[in-house]
């Protein structure tokens, strides 16, 4: 009986050392999937942004007295704070943060058609991957670019 008890009481050692083993990678796993999910939301929120932003182009582009595209600074400076505050005029904070209006560009193509090309700098999470053995920090911040083309009506 006295044996018995003395087994649990190392089970629960070894309990003990196989979480300390594993921890450092749970943790690494769950870093790397918020990691991932907030790069997604960030991407998916850009490319959103430049679908409404070229809609917005493709419906205002078009002069109705001539019937061609005429891309008026008016209108492209419109459709960039659509996209970047979410609101034609600008007002409020960016959707993204670090975002600008001088990170989109509004183009026509060709004589039917509108593009808006977004740009964002990825801001991680986390920051940058720490040096092991002296070497360099491991920056995780990429460009991400989407760009929309739409016909415009």
């Amino acid at each position: 009986m006295n044996g018995h008890r003395l087994t649990g009481k190392r089970q629960q050692g070894i309990a003990a050392l196989e979480f300390l083993l594993t921890a450092p990678f749970l943790l690494l796993v769950v870093i790397a999937v918020s990691e991932l999910g907030w790069a997604f939301h960030q991407y998916h929120t850009m490319t959103r942004a430049a679908r409404d932003g070229a809609r917005h182009l493709a419906s205002h582009a078009i002069n109705n007295s001539m019937g061609f595209i005429f891309l008026s600074s008016a209108v492209v400076q419109e459709a960039s704070n659509l996209v970047v505050y979410g609101n034609t005029l600008g007002a409020g904070d960016p959707l993204l943060p670090g975002w600008s209006a001088g990170d989109i560009s509004v183009s026509s193509p060709d004589p039917s058609h509108v593009t808006v090309n977004a740009t964002y700098n990825y801001v991680p999470l986390v920051g940058q991957i720490p040096a092991f053995y002296g070497g360099e920090p491991v920056s995780m911040a990429f460009s991400m670019q989407s760009t929309v083309q739409m016909r415009a009506l």
